[in-house]
């Protein structure tokens, strides 16, 4: 599509303007018949919704719902039978008291009841609530978020565009969630099958007219995103995981596109491009180093503000943004693609992403007159910490760069190793901390990076997070950056968000106590004058 991209009906679902603003409605050819709460439900049958599954003691099991649990099941509904979380004995002595329809299971219980085996409670669930709610994710315009760094991101800023150009819309990321009225900083991981499902469906008794979802590869992988269909795909960063066998998150990801979808891929990333070449599915590209459908090129970048060039054909646009680096420019662009093939100039494009300016945890600045300024990075891979840091170092002018990096037994030896390689070659002073349930690993963990360290001396070790960053503060000039990595992996939305704000306490009780006894601060103290005659 490198002549130019034409948004189409059946790509964007007919985006309309009406005199409230724009509006995203199915197309004839992929429009869903409405659901409505007040009519009859119908009989369900589970062979028609569930092909690969075996049947016991019947050859279907009938239901009208679905229980939320044995014990207040009602006649006629089906109940979901948790290897490990419920009891078979009273599971089946309570179907059987209240006139249950049948039993779904993984393993076949000692009951007469109607009962339908399958391989997995949890993808065949995502099927069932899918199909109970009329496939809820065709009356949205869909968009998947997949790759190895900057999911997040790119889901914010799609999602602030969408906003922006008038199109209610709710997203679904690490930093929280909206359900297109209601924000919320939620304390579960990523939703996925039968919760994601439910999700897309409340968004769209919300009048939401698009759904923004980040993909857990491992998930994609397993299968819990094969209830949704996806209009489009983004793929970030890289293309992942590359296992010894079977597909890769993108792949999977890639097989629930629609008919009429687009990926919007990084040229930049030779295996991703592969992965898209080889599936065979229209795509527009965007990149930051090669010529692309769209192209981020940085003009500028200094005191934490980015001057970007966003370039379509014939077209360009300059943007001033506070979300720096090479890796987030890459995910303007994406956001951007996005634009156009909603019909939207790229000059509109362009205006509504600058909206955007802080995102939790992604290259947060914390800056305060006489003090040294603090980056907050979620960091991840050592790849992701490499960029990071050369981004900040770029910034940094006359003073120095300072690194807290946070460490865990999560994390392999040859990619500890790797970290304190680039903390020694891209940093004035690295300090190497903890995680906040890594301390008792710490010993091992540190050890391990001075393995990538040609002078061990030059980092230090500081086993409490809190401290370490303390003594940065109080330590580093006021010209100077300290870039601190939390690199907590298993973090839900709330507890990230509560980390965030205890560091950022941290930094504002250090602060107040170097003002009040600035004595203590680096070069600081009473004045003398010397005078010469």
């Amino acid at each position: 599509m490198r002549e130019g991209i034409e948004p189409t009906d059946a790509l964007v679902k007919s985006a309309t303007h009406d005199p409230s603003g724009v509006s995203i409605k199915c197309s004839e050819e992929s429009s869903a018949p409405t659901r409505d709460a007040d009519s009859v439900r119908p009989a369900l049958s589970l062979r028609q919704i569930l092909a690969p599954c075996r049947f016991f003691a019947g050859d279907d099991v009938i239901f009208e719902s679905v229980a939320t649990s044995s014990a207040s099941a009602e006649r006629g509904q089906l109940i979901v039978y948790r290897i490990g979380q419920d009891c078979p004995t009273q599971l089946i002595a309570d179907a059987m008291a209240r006139g249950a329809a049948g039993i779904l299971t993984e393993q076949l219980l000692p009951c007469p009841l109607p009962q339908c085996v399958v391989g997995d409670i949890e993808l065949a669930m995502a099927q069932i609530t899918a199909h109970v709610l009329n496939h809820p994710d065709r009356e949205l315009l869909n968009v998947a978020v997949v790759g190895s760094a900057g999911k997040t991101s790119t889901t914010l800023l799609i999602a602030s565009l969408l906003r922006a150009a008038g199109i209610r819309t709710a997203y679904e990321c690490d930093l929280g969630t909206s359900d297109g009225l209601v924000q919320s900083t939620s304390n579960a991981k990523l939703l996925a099958g039968s919760e994601l499902v439910q999700w897309i469906s409340e968004a769209v008794d919300c009048q939401c007219k698009a759904g923004v979802i980040e993909i857990d590869e491992e998930r994609a992988r397993q299968g819990h995103y094969d209830a949704i269909e996806f209009d489009m795909v983004v793929v970030t960063g890289s293309a992942g995981y590359q296992g010894d066998f079977g597909p890769s998150g993108l792949q999977c990801v890639l097989d629930r596109l629609t008919q009429d979808g687009v990926v919007i891929a990084p040229i930049d990333d030779p295996k991703a491009m592969q992965v898209v070449r080889e599936s065979g599915l229209r795509s527009v590209t965007y990149g930051v180093r090669r010529d692309a459908d769209v192209t981020a090129k940085i003009i500028e970048q200094t005191d934490g503000l980015t001057t970007l060039l966003i370039t379509h054909q014939d077209t360009t646009a300059v943007m001033e943004t506070t979300l720096c680096g090479s890796g987030m420019a890459a995910n303007h662009a994406a956001a951007t693609l996005i634009g156009l093939l909603l019909a939207q100039p790229l000059q509109d494009s362009v205006e509504r992403l600058s909206l955007l300016r802080v995102i939790p945890g992604r290259g947060q600045r914390v800056s305060s007159h006489g003090f040294a300024t603090v980056v907050l990075e979620s960091g991840g891979a050592p790849d992701r910490i490499a960029t990071s840091l050369r981004t900040h170092r770029s910034m940094k002018g006359a003073g120095r760069l300072w690194c807290i990096a946070a460490i865990d037994q999560q994390t392999g030896a040859e990619q500890l190793a790797e970290l304190g390689s680039h903390l020694e070659r891209f940093t004035d002073h690295a300090i190497v901390t903890s995680t906040l349930a890594g301390k008792r690993e710490f010993l091992k963990c540190s050890h391990q990076v001075l393995d990538g360290v040609q002078k061990c001396a030059a980092l230090r070790l500081v086993a409490d997070r809190q401290r370490a960053i303390e003594w940065a503060v109080k330590e580093a000039g006021p010209q100077d950056t300290i870039v601190v990595f939390i690199n907590e992996r298993n973090q839900t939305a709330q507890q990230h968000r509560t980390d965030l704000e205890t560091i950022l306490h941290s930094i504002d009780q250090v602060r107040i106590a170097q003002k009040k006894h600035p004595i203590n601060s680096v070069g600081a103290g009473k004045i003398h004058l010397s005078i010469f005659r």
